[in-house]
């Protein structure tokens, strides 16, 4: 770039560039690069924060006292990670039960989407066995036509 365009790249600090030789200077923010404590407001104004960050985020806004001159960040915030915001806010009211943990962190549906991939995968292996077709078999279950391909294959 710095040998076809005549730009110059300087970085002024981890993870923050200028960019010079054009119109006009421009800035870059590598957002992996940033140190989380010295760039708080920068490295999470993105779209894949956890709730840990948001929590982070929230105290820290409160700290300051500056929650009305940054609300059109935390907006920004809010509609990028939404998910991360909800979870959020459920993790600051205590969980009253193990099996509310389990259900917050997913836990539950992703044992209850395994346990049902298995069942289907056993009634596709009973089908095989019993000697019907791939497309039967397929169209019966739903599975994944690789998945029954690897059934009749053993």
């Amino acid at each position: 770039m710095e040998t076809v365009r005549k730009y110059n790249v300087e970085e002024n600090s981890p993870g923050i560039y200028t960019v010079t030789g054009d119109i006009f200077p421009i800035q870059i923010i590598d957002s992996c690069r940033l140190s989380a404590e010295e760039n708080l407001w920068l490295k999470n104004l993105s779209n894949s924060l956890d709730p840990f960050s948001v929590i982070k985020v929230k105290e820290e806004v409160i700290r300051l006292d500056k929650a009305a001159r940054v609300q059109a960040y935390m907006n920004a915030i809010t509609k990028a990670n939404y998910n991360a915001v909800e979870e959020a806010v459920e993790m600051r009211e205590p969980a009253k039960s193990l099996e509310e943990v389990l259900e917050r962190t997913g836990i539950t549906a992703r044992a209850e989407a395994r346990g049902e991939a298995r069942k289907a995968l056993d009634i596709a292996q009973n089908m095989v066995n019993l000697g019907l077709s791939f497309e039967t078999v397929v169209s019966a279950t739903k599975l994944d036509p690789e998945k029954v391909k690897a059934l009749y294959d053993k």
